[in-house]
Formats: structure tokens, C-alpha cells, sequence
């Protein structure tokens, strides 16, 4: 139906009919062109690393981890020749690397990523409300760092669009895997049917050492369920403590937890902040987005604080600001960097996720650049990024270390006191 206005033809469009058919068209073209991608396999496969990668990821000089494999003597994994000068390895190579390492005694127990004894479990939350401040990507290859590192590490997605679920191929809505609303559910009076359990919920990755519970459209039937929940009162588990119950009921067989959150303050995403140990906190280096920063960050308090009111107050191990799409040469950028550092002194990590090209180009296949050959881009371009990204997961590893063994210790500390208190008291 067309209606003319002077010379000017306009073109009236059904709106639910237009944008189911342009959600139709986007949804098969792009899964032609992964599958166009991903041939012959379908599915992704983790490259394998060279010694110098290898070399990194186990904290190593390179030339002292080459003395290593020249004298292992069948005692550790060595990698594969490749095209008669390259070794090259698996990451399950490393992680045996590492294990022989430890128990030879050049690992030190406090460097080690798996958690021992009763170390508390690292539950990280990125969290901010503005959109474009790369929260996806900075949870992403912070968790496909550590895994390479050795922690076993599980994503939980939580924002309804699912791109961190995309990049690990894991779709709830399409392949009819449960996703994360599953074990967030409450109970339905009507059919009797509960929450999953978290085990059934969690998938296994193509990226070693790390799991994820997936994220769907479906979530958002969470926020409908735990709304009419203070009217009917369903049962379980209030809202904001739903997510640490179903993170416990796993919590052995993992060191490290990162959410994925969307821009918004959510039930969902106030059950996270309830459930994690540390917080970060991506925003770009800019008025605006400081601007926005201080009253998202009020706005989360006050609703923690309101939540608070009926439950315990909530302490993390650390919160940290992470500037990121960072240019250094940006003169404007710099300054506000040094702003925000002298605001929050010491909460904003040293490092900068820096903007780059590399991102972007791997995105465009559904990659992240810990995902594709070194060779792929720029030497120069993936080498600054990867250094910075290395530099982040470094400071956030340290307080990841940080926290366990504060944890043990002062865990050990009360016991003692306690025990003191027994004897006294007999």
C-alpha cells in the first residue's frame, strides 16, 4: 500500500510481519556464512600454540622452556613437529606442562591456577550499564586467558542477546540445550516443573578448560517470574540469591566464574552481583561515559542497598575499573585516563584494553584473537594487544591468588580462635 505526498512515494510496512522476516533472512544468511566459515569441521576447533605462546602462558622465559622440552626425557608432553622446525601443542599439552612442572617443583604452590584445599572460588562479575564499553569482549578473553593458564574457568551468560554464548557455540535457542534461565527458574505451581540443576545447564566448550552456561531470549522470562514471585510467593530460593546456589551446587569442580552482563540492572544481574567475589568495571575513557558511570554505579548501590535490608550485606575481595577501547595517542583519551586513575586511585587497573583491529577482524568470523593464528594479523597489531590483554589478566589473576589464600588464612585463623575459645570454655 503506498500513499503519495506531492512527489514523494511513501511505502507503509506491517511491522510484526517485517521484522520476523528480517530476523528470518539475518538468522540464515549468517549461519551460512559460520558454516561457510567453519567448513569442513561445522563446529569450531581450538588452534594449536607455538613455543613462544606456550612459553607465556606458563609464565616461562622461552629459551628455559626450550631447555625443558630438549631434556624431558618422555616426562612431559613436547608438542608436534610441524613442518619439520615448528613445534607446536595442544592446550591439554599445556595444562600436563604445568602439572609436571608443579610437581617438580619449579611451579610455586601460590602460582599454581587450580584452586587447593578450601581456596574460595573466584566468581567475577563485568558489569557496567552503558553499552559499547566492550564488557562481552573483556569477559571473553579474560576467560580464554585463564583457561589457557591452567584455572578452570566457567562463563555465565546472562544477557538475553547471547553474544558471548555466539562465540562459543553454544545457542540454547536453536540447538534446544537448556540455558542458564533453567537453573534460575522457580518452581511452577501449574506444572509442578522446578529449576534444572547447574550440571545439566553447563556445556562443555571447543576452547579447553572452559565451560559456559548459556544465555537465551528466554532469560528475560526470569525478570516476568521473579516479579509476580513477591505476589505468589513461588518458592526457593529469593531472587538475588538463586544464582550463588546454583554456582555452589558446582563449585568444585571450577576456580574462576565470569559473568557476562547486559547494560541493564536486571533480577538477574543483581542475583550476579550477589554471587560474585570481584567485580569489573569496563568504560571507556570519556566524559560521557564517566559521566554515565557515576550514576549507574549509584543507582547499583542503592538497589543492593534496598536488597541488603533483607538479607546479609554483601563484601567483595576487589572492584576494578578496566579502561577500555583505549588509543594512546588519543591526547583527549590519556587525560581522562589520568581523571578517572586519580579519582579511584588505586580500583582502575594499571593496563588499558586497547581499541584495536584485531578485534574487530576476528569478530567477523565469530573469533576472538586468542582463536586464530598470530599469522592472521599484523604482527606489530596482535603483539600490542595481546601484551595488553596479558597485562590485565595478570592483575586480575593476582587478586584472584590474592583472595584464595587471604581466604585459607584467615579461614585457619578462625578455626584457631575458635578452638581457643572451646578449650577455655572446657
Amino acid at each position: 500500500m503506498r500513499a503519495e505526498m506531492g512527489n514523494i512515494s511513501q511505502e507503509q510496512v506491517h511491522g510484526s510481519e517485517a521484522l520476523a522476516g528480517y530476523s528470518d533472512k539475518i538468522s540464515e544468511a549468517l549461519d551460512t556464512h559460520l558454516s561457510y566459515l567453519l567448513a569442513p569441521e561445522e563446529r569450531k576447533m581450538l588452534r594449536r600454540f607455538s613455543v613462544r605462546e606456550v612459553a607465556r602462558f606458563l609464565k616461562l622465559n622461552e629459551n628455559t622452556f626450550r631447555h625443558y622440552i630438549k631434556n624431558a626425557d618422555g616426562r612431559m608432553p613436547i608438542g608436534e613437529l610441524v613442518g619439520g622446525n615448528r613445534r607446536m601443542f595442544k592446550a591439554e599439552d599445556i595444562d600436563n606442562i604445568r602439572q609436571f612442572l608443579f610437581n617438580d617443583g619449579k611451579i610455586a604452590p601460590e602460582a599454581y591456577p587450580r584452586r587447593q584445599g578450601d581456596q574460595k572460588l573466584n566468581v567475577l562479575c563485568t558489569f557496567n550499564l552503558k553499552g559499547g564499553v566492550s564488557k562481552t569482549s573483556s569477559a571473553i578473553l579474560v576467560a580464554q586467558l585463564l583457561g589457557l593458564r591452567g584455572h578452570r574457568v566457567l562463563c555465565i551468560d546472562l544477557d538475553p542477546q547471547a553474544s558471548m554464548s555466539d562465540i562459543f557455540q553454544v545457542r540454547p535457542d536453536i540447538d534446544g540445550s537448556p540455558s542458564i534461565y533453567e537453573a534460575l527458574r522457580y518452581n511452577d505451581p501449574e506444572t509442578s516443573s522446578g529449576p534444572k540443576s547447574m550440571r545439566d545447564v553447563i556445556q562443555k566448550t571447543y576452547f579447553h578448560n572452559v565451560d559456559i552456561a548459556a544465555s537465551e531470549m528466554m532469560l528475560t522470562e526470569f525478570e516476568y517470574e521473579t516479579a509476580i514471585s513477591f505476589k505468589t510467593g513461588m518458592g526457593g530460593e529469593p531472587f538475588h540469591r538463586r544464582m550463588s546456589a546454583a554456582i555452589a551446587s558446582v563449585e568444585a569442580d571450577y576456580d574462576v566464574v565470569v559473568f557476562d552482563t547486559p547494560p541493564q540492572l536486571s533480577f538477574s544481574v543483581i542475583s550476579a552481583l550477589f554471587a560474585s567475589t570481584g567485580l569489573i568495571i569496563p568504560l571507556n575513557a570519556s566524559m560521557l561515559d564517566s559521566m554515565s558511570l557515576g550514576k549507574f554505579l549509584g543507582m547499583a548501590g542503592d538497589l543492593m542497598k534496598a536488597v541488603e535490608g533483607s538479607s546479609r550485606k554483601k563484601d567483595y575481595d576487589f572492584i576494578r575499573f578496566l579502561i577500555t577501547r583505549f588509543e594512546p595517542t588519543d591526547s583527549p583519551q590519556v587525560q581522562m585516563a589520568g581523571f578517572l586513575r586519580t579519582i579511584f586511585s588505586g580500583a582502575v587497573l594499571k593496563q588499558e584494553f586497547l581499541k584495536s583491529t584485531v578485534i574487530s577482524d576476528a569478530s567477523n568470523s565469530n573469533n576472538t584473537v586468542m582463536e586464530l593464528e598470530p599469522s592472521s594479523f599484523t604482527r606489530k597489531s596482535y603483539d600490542r594487544l595481546m601484551d595488553s590483554v596479558e597485562l590485565i589478566v595478570d592483575e586480575l589473576e593476582e587478586l584472584c591468588f590474592a583472595a584464595r589464600h587471604r581466604s585459607a588464612r584467615e579461614a585457619a585463623a578462625e578455626n584457631s580462635h575458635s578452638d581457643d575459645n572451646a578449650r577455655r570454655a572446657s
